[in-house]
């Protein structure tokens, strides 16, 4: 990390997260969900937006209710979940907008794929650096989190947000297990060698790590059980106690929650957690 991005990261007081990957299905949103839902139970107070619009996934299983159990317009962020369309060039400025509302710690889930709408905000599809001086001269130090799956254009995505922002902002990578158990179930991210020794993937890592990047898990929860989840929009802290899971569930979701708490320890500090 250069000098200067050093004393900016230690002048920032607030922390923006971004939950980025231009490539869909790799468990972004799954991630984004467990981490509002969880820090919140732990008394941490997280501003939550959705990039996704109406039908992005966080906005649906945190989102605040009316008493006919459908989601308000209006939305505390701190409660529930703000949500724009992060590809509408009139609801797209919310993202950097939100800075205004000065909220300690505030996540945005980008939709998938999202890095070209993100460059027009205020840069002309040119690069980032006035949308990353917007937060920095506001106090925040943005963190962006790459959840890895096993596919190349999970890692390929990481590629490019490091070139577009290099060390001005701090970078997660989430392995996210439910995609494999072993580092070898992820190849382009790890890299592995050929049957000729050719040795393919991996790069991206190494410059991930020497950035100063920080990897994390995130722990594997069944299939079915994460589909009941979905399915019925029950958030994991409320899963105790629902009868549409079974004990064995219920329990399942329980140990995740224990796992997820465990798999932040690492990256406290560059996602705005106090020790």
């Amino acid at each position: 990390m250069t000098k200067a991005a050093k004393a900016l990261q230690a002048s920032a007081s607030k922390r923006a997260i971004l939950i980025a990957n231009e490539k869909g299905g790799v468990g972004k949103t799954a991630w984004a969900i467990s981490f509002v839902d969880i820090m919140r139970q732990d008394g941490v107070p997280v501003a939550a937006y959705d990039a996704d619009g109406g039908v992005g996934g966080l906005g649906r299983l945190l989102g605040t209710r009316s008493e006919a159990g459908d989601r308000t317009a209006q939305q505390d962020p701190l409660v529930g979940v703000g949500f724009y369309n992060g590809r509408s060039e009139r609801e797209r400025d919310m993202l950097v907008n939100s800075i205004d509302e000065g909220h300690p710690l505030m996540v945005h889930d980008l939709a998938g794929g999202l890095l070209t709408d993100l460059t027009r905000i205020l840069d002309a599809e040119k690069n980032l650096d006035e949308f990353l001086a917007t937060f920095e001269d506001n106090g925040y130090r943005l963190t962006f989190v790459h959840v890895i799956s096993n596919v190349i254009a999970a890692s390929q995505s990481v590629g490019r947000y490091l070139k577009l922002v290099g060390d001005r902002a701090d970078h997660v990578a989430v392995i996210n297990r439910n995609f494999g158990k072993m580092n070898d179930d992820f190849p382009f991210w790890y890299g592995f060698v050929d049957p000729q020794g050719k040795e393919i993937g991996g790069k991206t890592r190494s410059e991930f790590l020497a950035l100063g990047g920080v990897e994390i898990e995130f722990p594997a929860l069944p299939a079915g059980t994460w589909a009941k989840l979905d399915a019925l929009a029950i958030p994991f802290t409320q899963a105790r106690g629902h009868t549409s899971l079974t004990l064995v569930e219920r329990g399942q979701v329980q140990k995740f929650m224990r796992e997820f708490r465990q798999s932040l320890e690492p990256a406290r500090s560059v996602l705005g957690l106090a020790h």
